[in-house]
């Protein structure tokens, strides 16, 4: 089935069916076998995949592990919500899910069981640094992450609320930056409530008319935004 995926580039049981070696002699055949193991219940792809991760990463030393939180819509009616190993310029997926949802952007308490799955898998003592975009720039999801012990950074839109030492609050979009250069802030709070205190790295890079702003338990610096 994969390799018809990739040949037909097709989500068709119908197109996959002339790269399936088979002594059927009809593609229909074929098609009722493919449907057959796609609908059955008993296979529990998570319960077989578990361990064959957990056992991939049971070596990773003391490497910091970067993941990343990320979604996909499917034919604009399916989001794709997953939890992804980032490995030499990969992302391998660890856990998902599959939802019908309209859009890409999804609530925390979707996503939340996804984070204690993959912390199921992970070996013990390692540094891992959790990574999302814009669209799941959540207190909660922050608080999350403290609660599993590990590091977070996500981006934020310009509208957050930030307060700094010493200065009135405002938002994070009122700061200019230049063009090519960054600001970082450290020991800030974030959002009416005042949740923190975190580090802020807002920046401008050369080649885009975008802002990047993100926010960070640990202290940010240039490197922040490799990261």
């Amino acid at each position: 089935m994969v390799a018809g995926l990739i040949q037909s580039s097709k989500i068709s049981l119908t197109a996959w069916a002339p790269s399936v070696h088979s002594r059927a002699t009809f593609a229909q055949s074929t098609v009722r076998r493919l449907t057959r193991w796609l609908e059955n219940k008993r296979i529990d792809v998570h319960a077989l995949y578990g361990p064959l991760i957990q056992q991939a990463l049971a070596e990773w030393g003391a490497h910091r592990m970067y993941l990343a939180l990320d979604t996909s819509m499917l034919w604009h009616t399916y989001c794709l919500v997953r939890v992804s190993l980032i490995y030499r310029g990969r992302a391998i997926p660890i856990v998902w899910c599959l939802l019908e949802h309209p859009s890409s952007r999804v609530a925390y308490e979707v996503y939340k069981e996804l984070l204690n799955q993959v912390a199921k898998l992970l070996p013990c003592g390692c540094t891992v640094v959790f990574t999302a975009d814009r669209g799941f720039a959540d207190t909660h999801l922050m608080e999350h992450l403290t609660r599993l012990g590990w590091h977070g950074r996500s981006r934020i839109t310009g509208s957050f609320w930030v307060y700094r030492l010493g200065k009135r609050r405002g938002k994070v979009n009122r700061v200019p930056v230049a063009v090519g250069k960054a600001l970082f802030w450290h020991h800030v709070s974030l959002t009416k409530q005042r949740d923190g205190p975190v580090h802020l790295a807002r920046g401008r890079p050369q080649e885009s008319k975008e802002y990047w702003c993100v926010v960070s338990d640990e202290p940010t610096e240039e490197k922040t935004f490799e990261e």
